[in-house]
């Protein structure tokens, strides 16, 4: 091999090896074998206060009411109580703020389903809302396609 190339291989490595260092350094990557001990990034970390996340108490797992909305029609009304959690129908606690709504007009029973689903129903059990669990919401509306209905914790 010729030697000016071994140089040229021999400074491509070192300009690689140092520039892999400085963006690590630049990355704040801690080096191997270095105990950086209670920092970060060289920088202080404070150690986390117990008492202060102990203090934090976590949202309670259901909602004691929740608020229909339908995004097409505007229509919003709040429903007293849980979901259904029984497999079959029961009656559905629509108030009649719902009346203004196409679809939630039409309901008057519901039931939670084993794969986490929620079915609405009008009174012959004719499915007419199917929800999904939400993301940033506790239901959204997936049957019929062009039915825009959300569920959400009631507030207040």
């Amino acid at each position: 091999m010729d030697s000016g190339l071994m140089n040229f291989t021999a400074t491509v490595l070192g300009t690689a090896a140092a520039a892999l260092l400085l963006i690590a350094k630049l990355q704040a990557a801690p080096e191997p074998g270095i105990d950086l001990g209670n920092t970060l990034a060289g920088t202080n970390v404070l150690p986390i206060d117990q008492a202060a996340v102990g203090s934090v108490k976590p949202a309670s797992g259901e909602p004691s009411a929740v608020r229909l909305i339908d995004l097409r029609s505007g229509a919003s009304c709040k429903v007293a109580g849980r979901e259904p959690t029984a497999q079959a129908f029961e009656p559905a606690p629509l108030g009649p703020d719902c009346a203004s709504s196409p679809d939630l007009s039409r309901v008057s029973q519901w039931r939670a389903t084993g794969d986490g689903m929620l079915v609405m129903a009008d009174t012959h059990g004719e499915t007419v809302l199917r929800f999904m669990p939400g993301d940033g919401v506790l239901f959204e509306s997936v049957y019929p396609r062009d039915a825009l209905v959300t569920i959400v914790p009631a507030r207040g």
